[in-house]
């Protein structure tokens, strides 16, 4: 067994050497000849088991000494030896210094023997005992811990079961409704109730017109906590390298979610969370199929606080319910869209067939009138060229020329696609688009610009298809500027329409899909369409190509107009490119690449600009 330490004061020199060689085989024996030694030994030592002490000694006593040590060293045992018996020291040294003995010098072996070794058994007690309550104290803050484990793990669960809930009551809404969207916001406010969020948010991906990955706020719940309007989560329509979050996207393309402090997080993400109050963040992907939609986000502006794999999974079944309704509702709209896109052709057909029925019924008719103002237009050429029925019988001539023209062209354009890609230039299904309008904006007052170029580079292509998008685009265009001229009154109606070559420059690639083979791609061909009409919010520009999306009244469209135009220009291989300011007008731009080889035609993007 390991010796205790024991420290003999006395300022005596013979009495330390006595003591030492009387007990050094039963203590690890350290003396000094003062108490003001003995207070600086003591600060050298470890543990020091017994401090023996005589009462009189220059400078400091034993007994103040000693009242001294029990301040310091409460565990040290103190013993007085002394060959004083006043009693008053005797009283001082009991109340002051707290000895455990008090001995007469001179002190009998064994007396100071079994004084010391019930010093020892008690100093060995005291030392049991703190060992015993540090050990019972660690093991009841253990058992504190595993109850608040214990607790916060059925507070854990209860959320989820509580998010499970929500879930499924949504999920038997959306089972009975075909729209997601009013559903959406009591089910992240009950998420936030339930998981004592600051604020809720549902952000949804898409790129801007330099192809750059942006996502914008499409539902949220703010708590009463939640803090102010411009601090709503991480912001309503960012860029997520502007904001140093470029790691995200490819965390939500892999299906992994984001729960975290802002303590755990690369510094840059912690900063810029930490400017907007951000303490803790869950964010759950919303995928679908292989493609991120969005995301949805949790946030806690008043802790970090640790998010239980339990809240976890149900937040993921919330963000996987949304995927799904929203991939649903995606298939129903393409499903109607190609549905109506049939019935279109269908009535398009119809019409070709009822202007080729017309055409044949009327084609003798006009062949007779043609034939018989030939004879008029010869006559007077002849006999009466001064007469003003000679100019009438040309008129006749023209006129029956340009509605045979008509009808071949309605005709053509109504008959159903075969969607037979073949070298075109573009230039000609245009100007036969057009001629569907130039006398319908004459009479209605717009002013058409035409800025058409047939030296052009020739393209496969569906020029049916083509001039549907033109006729659409044209169509368009008339509505927003009569609304604009109901909305203000003297406006000039306008509307221009260019087709021209532009070189393949780095600012026209950027707008072209990443898997577009640049090397192929000879030149761009553009179309535009542009007028001065009513304009678009920015909302309603991102919103205008969804199908069903429509600002006319009730009755007045389907909403089908740019959604069809749109299907359309992908269809082809084309891009659609979007510029517009409420109230300035809209801008309609197809971008078609002219390729030295054609290679199979791509999925194309929608550029908004």
């Amino acid at each position: 067994m390991e010796k205790l330490t024991l420290l003999y004061v006395d300022d005596e020199e013979i009495n330390l050497t006595s003591f030492k060689v009387a007990f050094r085989h039963r203590f690890d024996i350290h003396t000094a000849l003062s108490g003001e030694e003995a207070l600086a030994l003591l600060k050298q030592l470890d543990d020091v088991a017994m401090v023996v002490a005589d009462q009189r000694m220059p400078g400091m006593s034993g007994t103040e000494l000693l009242q001294e040590i029990s301040r310091i060293y409460p565990d040290t045992v103190r013993i007085m030896l002394t060959a004083f018996s006043d009693p008053p020291d005797i009283i001082d040294a009991i109340n002051k210094g707290e000895v455990y003995s008090y001995l007469r010098k001179p002190w009998e072996e064994t007396t100071l023997v079994i004084n010391l070794d019930k010093a020892a058994e008690k100093y060995h007690l005291q030392q049991q005992n703190k060992k015993l309550i540090r050990e019972l104290s660690e093991k009841n803050q253990a058992l504190e811990k595993e109850l608040h484990v214990g607790q916060k793990l059925r507070e854990a669960l209860i959320r989820r079961d509580m998010i499970l809930a929500a879930v499924n009551d949504t999920a038997q809404k959306l089972i009975r409704y075909r729209e997601w969207r009013p559903f959406t916001k009591p089910l992240i406010a009950r998420l936030g109730v339930v998981m004592a969020a600051s604020r809720v948010h549902i952000y949804r991906n898409y790129h801007d017109i330099e192809g750059n990955l942006r996502t914008r706020s499409e539902f949220s719940w703010i708590s009463e906590n939640g803090g102010h309007d411009d601090k709503l989560a991480i912001a309503h329509d960012f860029d997520y390298k502007e904001i140093d979050l470029e790691r995200w996207p490819l965390l939500f393309e892999s299906g992994t979610m984001i729960a975290t402090t802002i303590d755990d997080m690369p510094n840059k993400e912690a900063n810029r969370l930490q400017r907007i109050d951000i303490q803790s963040i869950a964010c759950s992907p919303i995928n679908i199929k292989n493609r991120s939609w969005g995301f949805l986000c949790l946030v806690d502006c008043q802790s970090k606080r640790t998010w239980h794999e339990e809240e976890l999974e149900a937040i993921k079944a919330a963000a996987s319910l949304i995927g799904e309704a929203v991939h649903r509702e995606e298939i129903e709209q393409d499903l109607t869209l190609k549905q109506d896109q049939l019935a279109h052709a269908g009535r398009l057909n119809a019409i070709g067939e009822m202007a080729e029925g017309v055409a044949y019924e009327i084609d003798e008719s006009m062949s007779i009138i043609s034939l018989e103002a030939d004879k008029f237009k010869e006559y007077f050429s002849k006999n009466a060229p001064e007469m003003k029925e000679m100019e009438a019988a040309q008129d006749i001539v023209r006129q029956v020329s340009k509605t045979m023209r008509m009808i071949e062209d309605m005709r053509s354009f109504a008959s159903f696609s075969d969607k037979h890609f073949s070298e075109t230039n573009l230039y000609w299904p245009t100007t036969k688009a057009l001629s569907f309008f130039r006398e319908q904006f004459r009479l209605y007052l717009i002013t058409l610009d035409e800025d058409l170029s047939e030296e052009i580079p020739f393209i496969k292509s569906d020029s049916q298809l083509y001039g549907q998008i033109v006729v659409n685009l044209l169509s368009n265009a008339r509505y927003a500027v009569r609304k604009m001229a109901e909305k203000t009154s003297g406006h000039k109606m306008r509307i221009q329409i260019r087709l021209y070559e532009e070189p393949v420059t780095s600012a026209w690639k950027n707008k072209l899909p990443t898997e577009t083979p640049f090397d192929k791609v000879s030149s761009l061909i553009i179309l535009e369409v542009v007028d001065n009409g009513i304009g678009m919010s920015e909302e309603t520009k991102h919103r205008c190509i969804d199908p069903f999306f429509s600002t006319k009244p009730s009755g007045q469209g389907t909403g089908l107009g740019l959604s069809v135009t749109n299907s359309l220009v992908k269809e082809l291989g084309f891009v659609l490119e979007i510029e517009s300011t409420p109230d300035s007008g809209s801008t309609f731009r197809i971008l078609i690449p002219a390729y030295e080889e054609y290679p199979t035609l791509l999925d194309n993007n929608i550029v908004i600009a």
